[in-house]
């Protein structure tokens, strides 16, 4: 008897060791049907962003991807730029989106590996140091992607790298931001109020 016990809390010893090994993605609970967050989508004008389409996706840092959630949270800007999405599992989301009056098929994964290329630097002294702030940089390619115009590098001497922008890939989009070198994304709780802004419009 006591042996059998024994058995039993090894094999429960292993399988817990197991489940904490499984890859997070793995573990993430599923979408909730009540939850909700909403708030307001501008331009850094202050313009609304209205007839956006925003669609709630997850960063994998890992494989440097953007993952489309399942059953896809969707939610469209209003007139004043207000949205919201409901059904998700609380975490940690980036915001890819379709300004108004465009359209383009949305791959379920996005590379952004390119996002985090370096260049020869436009200004080779300044080192530690944001370009572009004071001035609006014409949009340029970067990879599959085009920064638009206004964004921001972090110069490090001899190479730059993307700090802030608003991205397009290919020619029709989706459109997705960076913010000090990193994926937009933020903390989506229940009933979250979320500001979210874009850089080049």
């Amino acid at each position: 008897m006591r042996s059998t016990c024994l058995h039993t809390l090894v094999l429960m010893a292993v399988a817990g060791c197991l489940l904490g090994q499984q890859p997070k993605s793995q573990l993430k609970s599923q979408p909730k049907p009540g939850t909700t967050a909403g708030g307001l989508f501008l331009g850094k004008s202050g313009k609304p962003m209205a007839g956006a389409r925003l669609i709630l996706s997850a960063v994998d840092d890992d494989q440097d991807k953007i993952k489309l959630l399942p059953d896809v949270p969707t939610a469209t800007a209003d007139p004043t730029g207000r949205f919201a999405f409901q059904g998700f599992a609380p975490g940690a989301y980036t915001i890819i989106y379709m300004p108004a009056k465009t359209n383009a098929a949305i791959a379920n994964e996005i590379d952004i590996s390119a996002l985090r290329a370096v260049d020869k630097s436009i200004a080779p002294l300044m080192i530690k140091m944001e370009l572009g702030a004071d001035q609006a940089f014409k949009a340029r390619p970067w990879g599959q992607f085009t920064l638009l115009q206004g964004h921001t590098f972090w110069s490090t001497g001899h190479k730059m790298s993307v700090w802030n922008a608003t991205i397009r890939r290919g020619q029709q989009g989706p459109y997705l931001e960076v913010r000090r070198g990193r994926i937009w994304r933020m903390d989506f709780a229940d009933k979250a109020a979320i500001k979210f802004d874009a850089w080049s419009y």
